[in-house]
């Protein structure tokens, strides 16, 4: 079959390249010739670049900005390994950023299905159209099988507004098969949406450490480096209770991230939010003694190199992911709500040891796989 993936903008997030990365390639492993649209936001109106360059000359000239003045100009050096990543494994459609241009690619293009998922696909706040990812754009396309795999809501409340779920619960019920990345998004699905769903895995839990280590390639280390912390909203307590574990243990901490956020003007040197080679990234957890996150991810990427590993519950980017993950694996205990609780968690041996999940894992991948199996039946 030739199939469509829409899911999120991919270049600036290690996790949203990664389950792009592993859905195609289950897909294509199956079998079937696959392309992942490269859909993007609209560019800003000139109105809004106009305000914004004057916010930042007024923010130069104050003192409070550090950060170059034409920051995206810089983007693709900034990019530059995630995008050569994607390049190399990724087989893409042309730059889409509008409704208009979905329509034009999926009526030149005569796909037998397409398959929205993975990631915060379904979480509106997230997503750069939500009823673009409930397929507003093929309501007429009677031919094409429609699917969804492992979308998430993210959390496990109802964001959506009165009249996006009116809408949105129109457009699942032309789906043909509905699957979500967390326990809470069936529930979800039913209340709101008004339609049933299956929970599957994260397409990253599709592959196991193999596949991974074949990327990674030389990059994997003899002797273990100690502390990989991978944080997405890190904080001075979170830092020092980070450091306080690793004085605690006697091993050092290292990290692969930007060093800011591009969101942050506090700094001219662009190479402070130059993001690292995603091959770097997937050593850095092969490579760890342990691993502290505040990253969906970054949990799954602890657990399929079977690391020892505790998860700050970060419950502004959606904390029902973590949950969902965890209890199906029966590893709730790693995941702490505070900095404060991880060294309280770490003085319990046990989460010193590698978790032995691999067979409630796989498991969990052949219902997952048999999910997407049945595409092919329908």
């Amino acid at each position: 079959m030739k199939i469509a993936i829409l899911t999120q903008p991919l270049g600036k997030n290690y996790g949203g390249i990664m389950q792009a990365y592993a859905l195609q390639k289950t897909l294509k492993d199956m079998g079937h010739d696959v392309v992942t649209i490269n859909h993007h936001q609209a560019k800003p109106s000139v109105a809004y670049r106009i305000a914004r360059l004057a916010y930042r000359i007024l923010n130069k000239l104050r003192n409070k900005r550090k950060a170059p003045i034409n920051f995206e100009k810089h983007y693709p050096y900034m990019y530059k390994d995630s995008v050569r990543f994607i390049n190399s494994y990724i087989n893409q459609s042309e730059y889409i950023d509008s409704e208009k241009k979905l329509k034009q690619h999926f009526h030149k293009n005569s796909y037998d299905a397409v398959i929205v998922g993975s990631d915060q696909t379904w979480r509106p706040k997230y997503s750069p159209n939500i009823f673009n990812y409930y397929l507003n754009f093929l309501v007429k396309n009677k031919d094409i099988k429609k699917y969804a795999y492992a979308s998430s809501f993210g959390v496990d409340t109802w964001e959506y507004t009165k009249s996006e779920t009116k809408k949105c619960s129109k457009l699942a019920k032309q789906f043909d098969a509905v699957s979500v990345r967390e326990s809470s998004g069936v529930e979800l699905c039913s209340k709101h949406l008004g339609i049933s769903s299956q929970h599957t895995l994260d397409p990253t839990l599709l592959l196991n450490s193999q596949d991974y280590y074949k990327l990674i390639g030389d990059r994997v280390l003899p002797i273990n480096q100690g502390i990989f912390t991978y944080i997405l909203d890190d904080d001075t307590k979170l830092r020092t209770a980070i450091n306080d574990l690793a004085d605690f243990l006697n091993m050092s901490t290292y990290q692969c991230q930007p060093k800011l956020k591009v969101d942050a003007p506090n700094s001219s040197n662009i190479d402070d939010y130059k993001m690292p080679a995603v091959e770097d990234w997937l050593a850095s957890f092969a490579n760890a003694k342990l691993i502290v996150t505040d990253s969906f991810h970054g949990t799954v990427f602890s657990i399929i190199f079977n690391k020892p590993f505790i998860v700050i519950k970060n419950k502004q980017r959606g904390a029902s992911r973590f949950e969902s993950l965890l209890d199906s694996l029966g590893m709730l205990e790693r995941l702490v709500d505070t900095p404060d609780d991880i060294k309280k968690a770490y003085k319990n041996s046990n989460l010193l040891k590698a978790p032995d999940v691999n067979d409630k894992l796989d498991k969990l991948r052949q219902l997952s796989l048999h999910f997407l199996s049945d595409i092919d039946n329908e």
